[in-house]
């Protein structure tokens, strides 16, 4: 009897088992579906974004190439096309090269929209700094000086990449505002800070020479006046006017 019992019970056992199994296997079974969703959707977007960076080198590539044979146009229809598609180090540094032609043609605040949109799409510190960069050097002449430090005291942090030249600038604008004394300060640490690019430890010690010179102050003023006229030069024989 002990043996029908001990065996009823371990079929019982048994049932008990496959019933708890039946009703678990469709959650297991969606729990590693979406494992193998997830799984093949991380693939399939790594897959994605590679293809996107392999056209997007390409087309850049392309563009750069394009302004070295001095098609223009051509360079800047590819620039605008990695700015629209591809992927974020490419647009950011499409954005930048559309800013730096922008300059070119004279269009000050296209330039200065193109980078500020090339620091948002940056993926990297570097890149995001040197954007904001060019963006705050083109309004040293036009934005309030607040507005200035804003943009690039961030930039002059130990660990930043450009913090010399952003340092740089914001002397530049603290000289354009008026602050002389503050702005010379600034320019003399740089001049003497270890690890400072050459270039701009030279570019310092030529401003502060010229402060001290007076030559800062006689140039503001020279900008106050009314601008003269610029005179009109004979045309030569045989050259364009927009060549003379």
């Amino acid at each position: 009897m002990s043996d029908i019992f001990d065996e009823t019970e371990e079929n019982l056992r048994a049932d008990k088992w496959v019933a708890i199994v039946k009703t678990a296997l469709p959650i297991v079974g969606v729990a590693l579906g979406g494992a193998l969703v997830l799984a093949l959707g991380v693939w399939g977007w790594q897959k994605y974004e590679a293809g996107v960076s392999a056209r997007s080198s390409e087309t850049f590539q392309a563009a750069l190439d394009a302004g070295n044979k001095g098609d223009v146009a051509g360079a800047k229809t590819k620039f605008q096309d990695v700015a629209k598609s591809g992927n974020a180090a490419y647009k950011s540094m499409a954005l930048m090269e559309l800013g730096g032609m922008a300059i070119t043609d004279n269009n000050n605040a296209e330039a200065i929209k193109d980078f500020d949109q090339a620091a948002s799409a940056a993926p990297t510190p570097a890149l995001k700094d040197m954007a904001v960069l060019k963006s705050a050097m083109l309004q040293i002449d036009t934005a309030k000086f607040d507005d200035i430090k804003a943009r690039l005291t961030p930039l002059t942090g130990d660990k930043r990449p450009f913090a010399p030249m952003a340092k740089e600038a914001l002397a530049i604008a603290k000289l354009q505002s008026g602050d002389v004394k503050g702005a010379r300060a600034d320019l003399q640490i740089l001049t003497l800070t270890l690890g400072t690019p050459d270039g701009v430890k030279q570019r310092a010690g030529d401003l502060i020479q010229v402060i001290d010179s007076g030559a800062f102050a006689s140039a503001k003023a020279a900008l106050a006046l009314p601008e003269a006229k610029a005179p009109i030069m004979p045309q030569m024989q045989g050259m364009a006017p927009a060549a003379q």
